[in-house]
């Protein structure tokens, strides 16, 4: 009932207003049942049940399907497929059968294998690699050199030797032949050419390092002055008498006769002073004196976190400094600036033995060979120097509980 007081006075206000949602209700289950095709409760199970006389075939995976498509034609070989009816007018055509009664097995696809990581160990062999002999029967002659025989076999593959130690870095290891040679102009009958160049290297050389030293006695030693003892008192006498001999020798200019009499200077008397006085200003003194301490105290407290920071920069400036300065001492230890080797013009003619040494060895001997790479770091050191990657490793409780465990 929608309305809350409705006429009860005649009967035709009582058949207007009758609650019938349930019969509606009913009515609207009984043609949803109609619609369905009747209750599931009054059908048999014959209708409702049915038995499946054969399983469901799998649905084809995704794999099946792309290798069932390597067994059919493919798209581009389709117009050659005879389709036609018709049959072949030539009998006797060049078709090969297959005359064998057995059944084709297809043969198993190759799969490919992946390299693992080379384990860095070489493989022993059975036989005796020292007893070989790189060096072919046609290139063993007196006719061919050392230098032409290691071109030789360089550039066909077959190194003979390798010209450094094997310890050494890849790069470094195969060296150019003609690096390890001495220069030209330092032989005892070089050519001219040679010879004018290698002078003209160490002429400039030379220039460079005069005129280091020139201009070093220019900016430092010639700019201080150097002083005598006797210099030194007889500039410091001038110097404290400059206004005493100016008025002296003034005087005398004027009067060279009359001598001149020095008017004293009588200083003014000073006030004097109660005690009490000098007492109050004492006081006072000290108390702006403390004030002003105090005062410049509470400026510090409040730069207190620019201090800080100023004393953490100082002393991060400080710690790049000492190790740019340590690399910078590193870098100049490690580089060898050798002097070059020359004899002048008026030892190259002569007696062999006449010709002296050219540099000490003791000076010279150890970073020629720090040089040349036959001293050097090894691997491990190498290794060991390196930067290497910070790691952290974390354990699963479940492990620390065993190991717990095993221990106890």
């Amino acid at each position: 009932m929608n309305k809350k007081r409705v006429s009860r006075k005649l009967k035709s206000s009582w058949r207007k207003h009758i609650d019938i949602s349930d019969v509606d209700q009913f009515l609207e289950e009984q043609r949803q049942d109609e619609r369905v095709g009747g209750q599931l409760a009054d059908k048999p199970s014959e209708e409702l049940f049915t038995e499946e006389p054969k399983p469901g075939k799998p649905k084809t995976t995704l794999r099946e399907a792309r290798k069932l498509k390597f067994a059919e034609l493919p798209r581009s070989l389709l117009p050659l497929v005879n389709t036609s009816s018709v049959t072949d007018p030539i009998v006797k055509r060049n078709i090969k059968k297959n005359r064998d009664p057995r059944t084709p097995v297809l043969q198993t696809p190759v799969r490919i294998k992946r390299k693992g990581r080379p384990s860095g160990i070489a493989k022993a062999t059975s036989e005796d690699i020292w007893a070989k002999d790189y060096v072919p029967g046609e290139l063993k002659s007196e006719w061919i050199g050392k230098e032409l025989l290691h071109h030789t076999l360089r550039h066909t593959g077959k190194p003979l030797v390798t010209n450094l130690p094997a310890r050494m870095d890849k790069l470094q290891r195969n060296f150019p032949l003609k690096k390890k040679l001495p220069n030209e102009g330092i032989s005892y009958n070089p050519a001219i050419d040679d010879y004018l160049q290698l002078k003209d290297k160490v002429v400039k050389q030379e220039q460079a390092i005069i005129k280091k030293e020139k201009h070093i006695e220019r900016v430092l030693t010639k700019m201080i002055v150097k002083m005598t003892p006797e210099e030194k008192h007889l500039a410091t006498v001038k110097e404290m008498s400059e206004g005493l001999t100016v008025a002296k020798c003034e005087s005398d200019t004027e009067n060279p006769t009359d001598e001149t009499v020095p008017v004293a200077v009588v200083a003014k008397a000073k006030k004097p002073i109660t005690r009490a006085k000098k007492r109050l200003r004492e006081l006072q003194q000290q108390e702006e004196k403390l004030i002003q301490r105090e005062l410049s105290k509470l400026e510090e407290i409040d730069h207190v976190d620019d201090i800080n920071k100023d004393i953490e920069l100082n002393e991060r400036k400080a710690i790049y400094k000492a190790k740019r300065k340590a690399n910078k001492r590193q870098a100049l230890r490690e580089k060898i600036d050798l002097p070059i080797d020359f004899v002048p013009p008026q030892q190259l003619s002569g007696n062999l033995r006449t010709i002296k040494p050219l540099n000490n060895l003791l000076a010279t001997g150890l970073p020629k060979v720090r040089k040349v790479s036959i001293l050097k770091r090894t691997r491990a050191e190498v290794e060991r120097k390196k930067r290497r990657v910070k790691t952290v490793r974390y354990k699963r409780s479940s492990h620390k509980e065993l190991v717990h465990e095993v221990e106890k």
